[in-house]
């Protein structure tokens, strides 16, 4: 295994693509934390985070299928150079608003967020298939275990600096240090060598796209059930961004530390993640590996609630890290080697509206949990969605014992 990592970092490209992905986590991570608890901090800051959160999920899921059809369409490193140089000119002018006016208003957090986030919408998958389209298959196992490490680890130093940074330092110095590690981010995925994939563009809608995604998965309604099913812990994740920092100040009574350092501990979880689940996975096969990984994030989950305290939610945080980062792991190694590339962009197209509609979903029923009864609620929601992940992968464990793996018949 380690020699195939020190291959893994030999390789240029694959060398270029894991710091610029390295340099995006630590910069976008600090004000991703920033700006929620900036944010909750003002009159109404909850709701509206929370209001925002589940109208911005239901944004993205009408725009998802444009945007699939872009990333299969289109030079998937202009995608990525693009994302930079858009994320550089919003820190720019928010930055430029902030210092004209002399204080922070409740929208430039609002726009700071929302932009961020459609951004990510785009380049996570363009990433994806980027990487898929200019390395080796061989490489994927190891890529995907290498990404996960690095960009966990760029959450520990993000996590570490938000935490020192948001109460000593202005968050125009915030959005300044983001802003150097796009520019960073871009000169080295400029300089990755590219040739892009001619592939065929017939005259079909985005939601056409989708709609051959779907048949795709379709035919194989095994492997369409352990991808729904590994991509759920990552919902909760995204649910549990809203409570966290709703949790730390109302329940916990800690500041911006804590918070900070309870990203530090998810991140370790989840870069412990990224060097064992390959070697778990070749050891138990991929149901056991998503059974453990999707059912150590639901009992991690509902620990907060049943134990709330400080040394329980760093504990509790290190291992939604693993859990989570493990199911991603093996998902995308399973990804990676079943599904074509030429159709891979219309696959997580379908997975990425249907997590999106049901992430809006949910984090509009926790809004209300946390309006009426606390984040507490809202924790075993999110435990219960997890519980959900991992009978769906438990019931199509007695078919796998029945079949042969997935390389010898296809999914199905």
């Amino acid at each position: 295994m380690f020699g195939t990592k020190v291959n893994l970092w030999l390789d240029a490209k694959a060398r270029l693509i894991l710091v610029a992905n390295f340099l995006l986590v630590v910069g976008s991570g600090i004000s991703f934390i920033a700006v929620p608890w900036l944010l909750i901090h003002r009159p109404h800051g909850e709701t509206l985070f929370g209001e925002t959160n589940a109208l911005l999920t239901l944004l993205t899921f009408v725009l998802i299928p444009y945007l699939g059809k872009w990333i299969d369409r289109s030079s998937r490193k202009v995608i990525l150079l693009s994302f930079f140089l858009f994320g550089c000119a919003t820190n720019v002018t928010i930055a430029f608003l902030i210092s004209s006016g002399g204080h922070i208003e409740a929208w430039h957090l609002l726009t700071l967020y929302c932009l961020g986030s459609l951004g990510a919408s785009v380049y996570f998958p363009a990433q994806f298939a980027f990487n898929q389209e200019v390395l080796a298959r061989e490489q994927y196992e190891t890529l995907s275990g290498a990404i996960e490490v690095q960009w966990q680890a760029g959450s520990m130093i993000s996590g570490g600096l938000a935490a020192l940074l948001i109460d000593r330092v202005p968050l125009t110095t915030i959005l300044g240090i983001e802003i150097t590690t796009y520019v960073g981010g871009f000169a080295l995925i400029s300089l990755v060598p590219y040739v892009k994939t001619m592939r065929p563009g017939p005259g079909r809608s985005s939601w056409q796209l989708m709609v051959e995604g779907v048949a795709y998965l379709w035919q194989r309604p095994r492997l369409s059930i352990i991808l729904f099913a590994s991509l759920l812990p990552f919902l909760g994740i995204m649910v549990t961004n809203y409570l966290v920092p709703i949790f730390v100040r109302s329940t916990l009574g800690g500041g911006a530390a804590i918070y900070g350092c309870g990203d530090i501990a998810y991140s370790a979880g989840a870069v412990l993640a990224g060097l064992t689940v390959a070697a778990v996975k070749t050891r138990l096969g991929l149901i056991s590996t998503l059974l453990l990984t999707v059912g150590v994030f639901t009992i991690a989950v509902a620990a907060n609630p049943l134990l709330p305290s400080i040394p329980v939610f760093f504990g509790a945080f290190f291992f939604q890290g693993w859990g989570n980062a493990g199911s991603r792991v093996a998902r995308s190694i399973l990804m990676l080697e079943t599904i074509p590339n030429e159709v891979v962009g219309r696959v997580n197209l379908f997975y990425g509206a249907a997590e999106r509609l049901l992430r809006s979903a949910a984090v509009a029923l926790v809004t209300l949990q946390v309006a009426h009864f606390g984040p507490e609620l809202g924790y075993w929601t999110v435990a219960f969605i997890g519980a959900c992940a991992w009978m769906m992968i438990f019931s199509s464990e007695a078919y796998s014992k029945r079949s042969r793996s997935f390389h010898e018949t296809g999914p199905t």
